[in-house]
């Protein structure tokens, strides 16, 4: 009896608490389970790491264009929302951001014909015919491929296509700079023609203001060429003659508008110009195996403790349990 007082289990300290023989028994125990589950996840791992083919990155660095023609000459917060309002599409980092991902600007690459090949870009980037490329699929595949970040700080814009063939991430990232820049111009332009349109019309309106404005004081001096100072002619006149006064100037500020829309509609300023261009010889993208490995151990050894634990090699065993009754005794 007096021995039993002073026994301990093997498995547990004196305090209690689990010892680290007690938990890493189970798995020494079950090693070959051990062995064979993270054998299987190496193996996963390394088909995850080397079946998928080695992706290149083409990206481009891209400044916005700003139009001159919109920027505000005055300071304040009304000048600026007279820019936004009255100077149409403006180029900022976002709307490239958009142009970059716009529907009909992927479907437009997506569609065009493969350099050095008589295959479209959609058929390289799926690897089957476009007869077996479904419509609604093209634009998720080559979006897909595609990413654009924006540095906040400095407005730059980052486009990168990554895709295992690097001649096809090349080209698709060329041509989505130059669609989209080119849609921008069309819009500006659409834009532009528009408000020369309507600036016809005010033109037309200013211009038969001021031919009546001409008119009436041209009529009063006919018939009344001469008259006594401070007589109600004088003061006839001058309203006449403030009246001329502003037709002409809306006539004048009728016609700047007219003439810029014409040079806006005239003019070809992309939306953006490229400071970083796609290196010549592009490197392919690191797997980061050894990352992958070691995420692969880590879910091997949670997976063979889920097994254990179901057999129950966590549990308590019975000699234990008595033993540790004998040593509270």
């Amino acid at each position: 009896m007096a021995m039993s007082d002073s026994y301990s289990p093997p498995d547990r300290r004196s305090d209690g608490e689990i010892s680290l023989n007690a938990l890493l028994r189970p798995y020494l125990n079950r090693r070959r389970l051990v062995v064979v589950v993270l054998l299987l996840a190496w193996a996963a791992g390394l088909a995850f790491i080397l079946v998928p083919a080695r992706k290149y990155r083409a990206s481009l660095v891209l400044a916005v264009v700003p139009n001159s023609r919109s920027l505000p000459t005055t300071g304040g917060i009304s000048a600026l929302l007279g820019a936004a309002q009255n100077g149409g599409l403006q180029s900022t980092p976002f709307v490239v951001t958009k142009l970059l991902l716009l529907r009909s600007v992927i479907r437009q690459v997506a569609m065009s014909p493969a350099k050095g090949s008589s295959e479209l870009v959609i058929e390289r980037v799926a690897d089957k015919p476009i007869a077996e490329i479904r419509p609604v699929d093209i634009e998720p595949l080559m979006r897909d491929m595609m990413n654009v970040d924006v540095d906040k700080q400095t407005g730059l814009v980052t486009f990168s296509v990554d895709h295992p063939d690097s001649a096809i991430a090349r080209q698709v990232a060329t041509q989505i700079v130059d669609v989209a820049s080119k849609t921008y111009i069309d819009v500006g332009r659409a834009q532009a023609r528009s408000q020369r349109v309507a600036q016809e019309a005010r033109v037309d309106s200013a211009q038969r203001q001021l031919d009546d404005a001409e008119k009436k004081l041209l009529d009063f001096v006919s018939s009344n060429r001469s008259y006594a100072a401070y007589s109600p002619a004088v003061v006839i006149r001058q309203r006449l003659e403030r009246r001329l006064e502003n037709a002409r100037s809306v006539y004048s500020q009728v016609i700047a508008d007219r003439e810029s829309a014409i040079a806006q509609e005239l003019e070809a300023t992309p939306a953006v110009v490229v400071v970083d261009p796609i290196l010549r010889d592009m490197l392919p993208q690191p797997r980061h195996g050894l990352v992958k490995l070691v995420l692969a151990t880590a879910l091997g050894l949670a997976v063979s403790t889920v097994i254990m634990i179901l057999l129950g090699d966590f549990a308590a065993r019975p000699e234990q349990s008595r033993s540790s009754e004998y040593a509270l005794r």
